[in-house]
């Protein structure tokens, strides 16, 4: 039954990860239709989608090498995961808040 519990929080904790990409993702693509040109819009969400794709495949591939090569068990990649994750998400915070607050002083 313990085990049952664990796949509850991993099923609730997953489903907060995905709703914070997906608002990174939207802030991201506003960004990126802001700051980009008309006529470059196209070529830069081109972009944005391969490296999008380039990168969970790398994630994918990495957590596979961590595994079989390095020998680090499924929860010590998750945790590898998680922590590059985190890190992410405080650079995008610190990021965000700063062009927040310079879109409100102008």
């Amino acid at each position: 039954l313990w085990q049952f519990d664990e796949f509850i929080l991993i099923c609730i904790f997953s489903a907060v990860r995905s709703a914070g990409s997906n608002i990174v993702w939207v802030y991201s693509s506003l960004l990126l239709q802001k700051l980009s040109s008309a006529s470059m819009r196209g070529r830069v969400f081109g972009v944005d989608y391969a490296l999008a794709m380039l990168s969970e495949s790398a994630s994918a591939l990495l957590a596979g090498v961590l595994q079989d090569d390095a020998g680090l068990s499924a929860a010590q990649v998750s945790l590898i995961m998680a922590m590059v994750a985190l890190v992410t998400l405080v650079m995008w915070g610190v990021y965000f808040s700063r062009e927040s607050k310079a879109m409100h002083t102008n």
